[in-house]
């Protein structure tokens, strides 16, 4: 596997930040905190880990700027312009080119690749340390399988967002980082079948060095096997591999992690159950609240400056008792009517729990996404019926009876069903936009937004199936610092 090394301005500047300024000089000062005082021991190590968990921020941003939970939804056609609107995130929602800082483009790119500096630190380190009780050798592996999986994470994110044609295996992807760079140096983007192999290589050897009687094994704050395995299944998914492997594991998955009844899913996002939780992340008093990607201060009437769109509210609405429509939608909200401009519909789904306003966990990977995956293998081989049992299934437990049973005549149109399933399903959770551009492209559906929800914005209702804009671009920064990658198509 090549190695290639990012450099950008802004996240050179993180880089540096961070630990110690690697440059032509390699001019260390008396006292300076580097790796080797650093990491010492199997403890140091967890605390770098434990850094590297805090770096990843998919749920950072506020105020009309955002990662990847903001980008989805600002995006798509999930929200509308709330009553306190003063125009945050106006030029995002009408795909106005900008990939400057403060943009989803800037912001992902951005995290994901300060996370991975933070990992290969840590395993930099690591590589120096040696330890000699079987103990220290088990904890110390088990920290680098965790680390090994939060660096696929971020580099699957960044292949998400960044490539064209996840299945075209000579198309350009990312950069793929598995040492820590210095500044100077500049390389082109790899290749998808670079970056898949990388990914896969990751978790490969997470899951040797992963322990399942560790502690932190059973609590899914932490990366395990199970992530590993969840991983897998996604990658596989997004680069058409539909096969029995694929199938196999998301069975296993779906054995150990059931759905989530009423009760169960309710009081996931307040941080009391976690049925269907393979992998979220923690957020405790003084971390981000995501509820500032759509409020001033907190859920209530006149404070929104993003909503739920109507649209979205109409397929909430669809099935009676959807647990999701309360999951979602605020009981504050005020309904004029049906698709009425009046409509003020507040976001419920982050309100804060124990760690205060707005300060919730975050969903990275459910069984609920791993049912839908499986209803998706089924469909596209063939198997329409299994394919429309396994979304009845999801169905019946969010709406705590037995629901209608949908019929699919054609992979089409299960595709659209299953589409419309994970909107209402990881609404607000970071999916909808990146879904659209991988199964919409395929049916022949882009954005297509109401006039009620776009008009709030005065911005275009639709984005087109094939438009470029579904691909983010590679941010300023990056291409100021580093003259040797190429930009996305249409940018």
């Amino acid at each position: 596997m090549k190695k290639y090394i990012l450099k950008t301005l802004g996240i050179a500047a993180i880089f540096m930040i961070a630990v110690s300024c690697e440059d032509a000089t390699d001019v260390v000062q008396e006292g300076e905190l580097n790796e080797e005082v650093a990491f010492q021991t199997v403890a140091d190590l967890q605390t770098g880990l434990n850094g590297a968990y805090a770096a990843y921020g998919p749920d950072f941003g506020g105020n009309g700027t955002g990662d990847a939970l903001y980008a989805n939804a600002i995006l798509s056609d999930n929200l509308k312009a709330g009553q306190a609107s003063n125009g945050q995130g106006a030029q995002a929602y009408a795909y106005i080119v900008n990939f400057a800082g403060g943009t989803p483009s800037s912001a992902i790119w951005a995290n994901r690749y300060a996370t991975i500096n933070r990992v290969n630190r840590v395993l930099r380190a690591m590589g120096n340390l040696t330890f000699t009780t079987q103990s220290d050798i088990n904890e110390a592996n088990h920290i680098k399988g965790q680390l090994l999986g939060l660096r696929a994470l971020a580099h699957f994110d960044l292949f998400e967002y960044y490539t064209v044609d996840y299945q075209d295996p000579n198309s350009l992807a990312i950069i793929n980082v598995d040492f820590v760079p210095a500044t100077s140096d500049a390389f082109e983007r790899n290749t998808v079948a670079e970056t898949v192999a990388f990914i896969n290589a990751d978790l490969a050897e997470a899951n040797t060095l992963l322990d399942p009687s560790n502690i932190t094994a059973a609590t899914p704050i932490f990366i395990n096997r199970d992530f590993v395995k969840a991983l897998q299944v996604k990658l596989a998914v997004n680069v058409g591999d539909f096969g029995a492997q694929t199938m196999t594991l998301t069975n296993q998955l779906l054995n150990d992690y059931p759905l989530a009844n009423q009760i169960q899913y309710s009081s996931m996002y307040l941080g009391a159950d976690n049925t269907e939780v393979i992998f979220k992340l923690a957020r405790v008093n003084g971390d981000n609240g995501v509820g500032g990607l759509f409020y001033f201060n907190q859920v209530m009437p006149n404070d929104a400056f993003l909503e739920i769109s109507n649209q979205l509210l109409n397929e909430l609405s669809a099935l009676p008792n959807d647990i999701r429509r309360s999951v979602n939608l605020a009981p504050v909200s005020t309904i004029i009517g049906l698709d009425d401009p009046a409509n003020e519909l507040l976001i419920n789904k982050y309100p804060g729990g124990s760690g205060g306003l707005q300060v919730n966990d975050i969903m990275i990977v459910r069984s609920s996404e791993i049912q839908l995956i499986k209803a998706e293998i089924e469909a596209r081989n063939g198997m329409l019926g299994n394919a429309a049992q396994t979304v009845q299934d999801l169905r019946d437990a969010r709406t705590g009876s037995a629901s209608p049973a949908p019929s699919y005549a054609s992979l089409n149109a299960a595709l659209t069903d299953i589409l419309s399933e994970r909107r209402k399903e990881f609404c607000f959770e970071g999916k909808r936009f990146l879904d659209i551009k991988r199964i919409g492209s395929e049916i022949g559906l882009g954005v297509n937004r109401l006039a009620v929800d776009c008009g709030t914005f005065d911005a275009p209702c639709d984005l087109a199936v094939g438009d470029f804009r579904f691909t983010l671009a590679i941010p300023q920064n990056e291409l100021d610092g580093n003259n040797a990658i190429t930009q996305n198509p249409g940018y």
